[in-house]
């Protein structure tokens, strides 16, 4: 039997055992699992939170953690790009990654080492692509995995979301002793009792957890992003889409064009809608022969100097200062 088939199988057993019930809780402290009377659960911890379900089997809970697709691609025909194409890279930086256009040699998407990030990481590739194959290296192993994709709208606007393999997204089995949860690989944990604080805790779980299966009920198959790639998820009954530009436009957008100055990342008055594309095909390849050196180059200090910055925040003359700055002035690191 699928997992697939198992889990569908196990919707209608959860209604009639009690166990899912009698078990449900949160065992553990700063990490630790939560369990839900309807078959979900939740692993968290330090940077942690992976939603999935489980099923009893025997003396045994099965956990299968919602895995996120290694690539995920988002496209859009942007007509103020002409010929030219533009990639957002997102997440490319988490691990070893390569990207091939067209028909010629992978490249790495970062540098060996590379750290000091200011992202976004924005490419501009000159003319415009047919085809183009992302690829990563799997953790601890020299293995690749190659996602192909055909380009057949003839998009020229992307969005490339890497999420770097996890050892949260694997399955994993537990058993119950006396209200403390063991996993197979060696972790116990107890489960909290039941009081006033742990109460409120638990309600702002489950407004979490509610969150989550809503949203991915919805799969993201679009999303809405500005000039920027930072994206938003507004009502489009307040905009106005304007066919020459392809831009849903928020029908008060000359209100806080001082405040959207200063703050161009977060302006939400202008975004361009994004469908996510499927590649052709998913294979694994032993071995890569890549062109040298990396689309994003960045490092800390010595070479700094050459490294990647976003360009694409407009800067305006209020913003410009009359003159050279005092020789006194401190130098002051500005971060996104």
């Amino acid at each position: 039997m699928t997992i697939c088939a198992a889990l569908l199988l196990a919707t209608g057993a959860q209604a009639q055992q009690p166990r899912y019930k009698q078990h449900a809780g949160r065992y553990g402290g700063n990490s630790g699992i939560c369990l839900f009377e309807d078959g979900k659960f939740l692993l968290y911890g330090y940077a942690t939170a992976v939603f999935g379900q489980y099923l009893f089997e025997k003396d045994y809970l099965l956990f299968y953690p919602d895995k996120p697709a290694v690539f995920t691609v988002y496209a859009h025909k942007n007509p103020a790009l002409h010929d030219s194409t533009r990639i957002n890279f997102v997440n490319f930086q988490d691990g070893r990654t390569w990207v091939q256009f067209n028909n010629t040699k992978a490249q790495r998407a970062f540098n060996e080492d590379a750290n000091c990030f200011d992202a976004p990481f924005v490419y501009q590739h000159p003319g415009n692509l047919k085809t183009f194959t992302l690829l990563a290296a799997a953790p601890e192993s020299e293995q690749l995995v190659s996602w192909e994709y055909a380009n057949a709208k003839g998009c020229n606007d992307f969005i490339f979301l890497y999420n770097k393999p996890k050892r949260e997204y694997e399955h994993f089995s537990a058993h119950l002793e006396q209200g403390t949860l063991k996993t197979d690989n060696g972790q116990a944990y107890t489960k909290v009792t039941q009081d006033e604080s742990e109460d409120g805790q638990w309600k702002e779980i489950l407004e979490w957890k509610r969150q989550y299966f809503a949203s991915a009920a919805q799969e993201a198959d679009k999303v809405l992003a500005n000039k920027h790639y930072n994206t938003f998820a507004p009502d489009l009954k307040q905009y106005t889409f304007d066919n020459k530009t392809a831009l849903y436009i928020a029908n008060n957008a000359e209100d806080n064009e001082a405040y959207f100055r200063g703050n161009q990342y977060k302006d939400d008055r202008y975004i361009r809608l994004y469908e996510k594309i499927l590649p052709q095909r998913e294979s694994k390849v032993s071995h890569l022969s890549s062109a040298p050196g990396s689309i994003f180059f960045t490092v800390c200090g010595e070479g700094s100097e050459k490294s990647y910055h976003y360009n694409g925040f407009i800067k305006y003359e209020e913003d410009k200062p009359d003159g050279p700055l005092p020789t006194t002035t401190v130098p002051v690191k500005v971060t996104e």
